[in-house]
């Protein structure tokens, strides 16, 4: 289901936020009526939300359906699967995808704290969270609100702390092999032991690296569903098979290849416009 008169402004990321921010977009929607509801996947990037009019309502497919909460500036932590949002009216906001070495680093909270919850950004920032939904709301145009966000984050990110070597290296290198690679091959050569490596990993991240690994082994094959088919595309992300293929996607996405394909979630790479 579309909006009514979607509004989507992408702003570039600048040099002193690479690695920490993967993408900041402006949203500014009308839901038609009843609201508009989304299925997202789940992924490997952080959303910090900052809604300046209604907010959204988060619900994990796989919770109970009393757990469905309606936030205005919230972090959504890594997902083990997918979520449902729903908002009414008009809803606008900046939307800034994290990934977890930026969370860390910009929130100065251990992913294991956020991973798999909706935080509310008072909680984590408590400035942000008292000023700058009023503060872009008063912002006559996006170019303002994008210097306000940036202008934060640049602050935040001077004096936040930074992930170790080792989980940087990590990150760096699931992210070089789609996922595709041993954790026991990463540990030997990293000079760890895999317990040493995923207790870090973990800390930070709020994920094992196998589970990073999975997550982004899925959105590489999400993104490239349409362009082979199913046993070709197993084969080229290093899955064993077609139906290894398919547990794998019912398992972040909640249904089969075939709908998610025919259905285009929306993830945060199509909403930041670029590739996984």
């Amino acid at each position: 289901m579309i909006g009514f008169g979607a509004t989507i402004v992408r702003h570039p990321v600048p040099g002193q936020l690479h690695g920490l921010v993967a993408g900041i977009v402006g949203y500014d929607e009308i839901a038609p009526p009843g609201g508009l509801v989304r299925v997202q996947p789940a992924g490997s990037l952080l959303m910090l939300e900052i809604s300046f009019t209604t907010p959204l309502h988060v619900r994990e497919l796989h919770a109970d359906a009393g757990t469905e909460m309606a936030h205005g500036a919230f972090l959504a932590g890594l997902m083990p699967g997918p979520v449902r949002t729903v908002f009414f009216d008009r809803h606008a906001s900046v939307q800034i995808y994290l990934t977890p070495l930026g969370a860390y680093r910009l929130l100065g909270v251990p992913g294991r704290e956020t991973a798999g919850h909706v935080t509310p950004l008072a909680d984590l920032v408590p400035r942000w969270g008292r000023d700058l939904p009023d503060r872009l709301a008063g912002a006559p145009e996006w170019h303002r609100r994008f210097t306000i966000v940036v202008d934060e984050l640049i602050q935040q990110a001077g004096y936040g702390p930074a992930a170790d070597d080792l989980t940087e290296w990590t990150w760096a290198e699931l992210q070089r092999t789609g996922g595709n690679v041993r954790i026991a091959a990463l540990a030997q050569s990293s000079g760890w032991s895999v317990r040493h490596l995923s207790q870090r990993f973990g800390d930070v991240t709020g994920i094992s690296p196998k589970g990073a690994a999975q997550v982004i082994r899925f959105e590489r094959v999400h993104a490239d569903l349409e362009t082979e088919s199913l046993g070709d595309l197993a084969a080229r992300h290093g899955l064993s098979d077609q139906s290894h293929l398919s547990r794998e996607v019912r398992r972040y996405a909640g249904e089969s290849p075939l709908v998610l394909a025919l259905a285009r979630r929306p993830t945060a790479f199509t909403a930041i416009g670029t590739h996984p």
